[in-house]
């Protein structure tokens, strides 16, 4: 799909090219729903013509059972055709799920559209089910289009003069229909925008009430969810109207058709031409020509819907695909992570392979770009970098990691942002997904280099502790060292972690630093690697516990030490004190 304009018509053919063998079953069951509803007024005409006023029973008893066969025909062909249709579309919708969120949790993902989470989920719930619908509508678009030719058939059968006026009125209609059209796109289109964008403000309201009361703002956001909210009534009261004005297209036009057939079968009944049993079929098939008329009306309207809803569904898809980086290096746990910083040195910036290294910037703004990054890699969609903005570029073993693949990179490179967030599950889920768990010692460590072990003091469950969404039901401080357990878990990879410990107390920040110390210690012992650690902070006690301190100064100057022996300089002083 282009990235510059998503293909919502490319996305819908798809679907319809991925079901195609569904879609033909059930238009052919489903046609012969159409043509049974078709046929039974047709039937009963000719009872009347060949049995009743024949007055012989035989005849009659055989009519009524091709009327009993007739019914059984349509009946059955509703319904597995139906069923066919829906569960095409079901499993469209579950697979274009499925690909949204492989999308949007790849370590590649790199969106250029900011998308606040409610916005994610309308797409992935709610255009997903209308997008996918062109499915049962397509289904039944064709089959009423054999609908119109069984009675368009029977009618000039039944009398030249009356079939011909209704296949030229019935074009004309769905003419007059399909003039609607535009103005009923633009308005579904306007809905299912202001849907998406009300629901993005309700879950953001949602995600950040407490601190909006804390500091007195929730008046002010709820006003601004009303304010969503009522543009999204009012797109739907457009809608409504759009639609309205659709339906009273379809009587007007299966009325016109109607009448015509009424009044020129009538003449020809009383020219002669026509039985009183033909006249009553043409007057019945005719009066059914508008479920047929209604269907091929309502397809054209979802597919309206659905093609909005496809150009979202595409528009995500595009956004933040990141194809380029094709790479795979080879996994090693002394892997060298280093930073080319043309602004601050000629030379890239290497950190020890293998080593624990704590990185300390002197300006904020230094620190900033290094978070973005240090970011990259990770699925926080509020921490991307623009490709032509200048500024760091992190290499693993002189490999941009914008050049591996994204799908690899996790089995090279652990990226953990400052802000990361837990999921629904327990503990040890959100720790180790679905990983087993390591041997009880390996897994005290880490517990205990994370912190995590003094919290689940405090739950009977232990590891096994459910967690809502979001960590909703963790403090801060918390859900960080949740969060820094699953940077460390995994086994000996390059890691790089922005402050991981600013919001724990200053006792559980020193714990947590020996705790690394004794984890890595450990995984020397064993004979493995921890891997190469590299911290983003200005924690004293981390900092007391690395291999190396490499300190970023406000002139672009660097100075590799330690942090006992950089304490003499009063630059880097300053900013570690607390």
């Amino acid at each position: 799909m282009s990235s510059s304009r998503p293909d919502g018509p490319l996305l819908l053919r798809s679907l319809l090219i991925a079901e195609r063998t569904r879609i033909i079953a059930a238009v052919a069951l489903l046609s012969c729903w159409t043509a049974g509803e078709a046929l039974v007024p047709a039937l009963i005409g000719a009872t009347i013509d060949h049995a009743i006023a024949g007055g012989a029973l035989i005849h009659l008893i055989l009519w009524l059972i091709a009327l009993g066969l007739c019914f059984a025909m349509l009946s059955f062909g509703y319904r597995f055709g139906a069923r066919l249709g829906n569960s095409g579309m079901n499993r469209q919708v579950y697979l274009l799920r499925t690909r949204i969120a492989e999308h949007v949790l790849s370590p590649g993902y790199r969106p250029r559209t900011a998308r606040m989470p409610g916005e994610i989920a309308t797409i992935t719930s709610v255009d997903t089910d209308v997008c996918a619908s062109v499915i049962r509508q397509a289904s039944l678009g064709f089959s009423a289009l054999g609908g119109l030719l069984v009675c368009a058939v029977y009618l000039i059968w039944a009398n030249l003069w009356v079939g011909l006026s209704v296949l030229i009125i019935t074009p004309l209609g769905m003419a007059a229909l399909r003039w609607l059209t535009p103005r009923l796109s633009k308005a579904s289109d306007n809905l299912q925008s202001d849907i998406a964008a009300s629901g993005a403000a309700a879950a953001d309201l949602m995600a950040g009430v407490q601190v909006l009361r804390g500091i007195g703002g929730h008046d002010q956001a709820a006003a601004r969810y009303r304010d969503a909210s009522q543009r999204a009534a009012t797109a739907g009261i457009v809608s409504a109207s759009a639609s309205g004005r659709i339906d009273a297209a379809q009587v007007l036009v299966s009325g016109t058709v109607l009448l015509a057939a009424a009044g020129l079968g009538s003449w020809q009944v009383a020219a002669g031409s026509m039985s009183i049993g033909a006249l009553l079929g043409v007057m019945g098939v005719a009066q059914f020509l508008s479920t047929p008329l209604g269907t091929l009306v309502s397809t054209v309207e979802a597919r309206t819907r659905s093609l909005a809803a496809a150009e979202r569904v595409a528009a995500l898809l595009a956004d933040g695909a990141n194809p380029s980086g094709k790479q795979r290096p080879v996994p090693r746990s002394d892997s060298t992570l280093s930073i080319e910083w043309p602004a601050i040195a000629e030379s890239p910036l290497t950190f020890m392979p293998g080593g624990f290294t704590v990185l300390v910037c002197a300006e904020d703004s230094l620190r900033a770009q290094l978070a973005t990054i240090f970011s990259l890699g990770s699925c926080e969609p509020k921490m991307t970098q623009s490709s032509s903005a200048p500024g760091p570029r992190l290499l693993l073993d002189g490999i941009d990691i914008s050049l591996i693949d994204p799908a690899y990179l996790p089995l090279l490179l652990r990226l953990a942002p400052h802000q990361s967030h837990l999921i629904e599950g327990s503990i040890r889920e959100n720790i180790l997904g679905a990983a087993p768990l390591p041997d009880p010692r390996t897994l005290q460590l880490l517990l205990s280099a994370s912190g995590v072990d003094e919290l689940l003091e405090n739950y009977p469950e232990g590891i096994e502790h459910l967690v809502e969404g979001r960590g909703f039901n963790l403090s801060g401080g918390q859900r960080q060292r949740v969060a820094l357990a699953r940077a460390l878990a995994g086994g000996p990879l390059v890691r790089v972690l922005q402050e991981p410990t600013s919001a724990v107390d200053s006792v559980t920040e020193a714990n947590i630093a020996q705790g690394i110390l004794r984890w890595r210690e450990h995984a020397q012992a064993t004979g493995t690697s921890a891997g190469t650690l590299l911290i983003l902070s200005t924690s004293p006690t981390l900092l007391a516990t690395a291999d190396e301190v490499v300190f970023l100064d406000c002139d672009g100057s660097i100075t590799r030490s330690t942090h006992l022996d950089l304490r003499a300089k009063p630059n880097y002083d300053k900013v570690v004190s607390r």
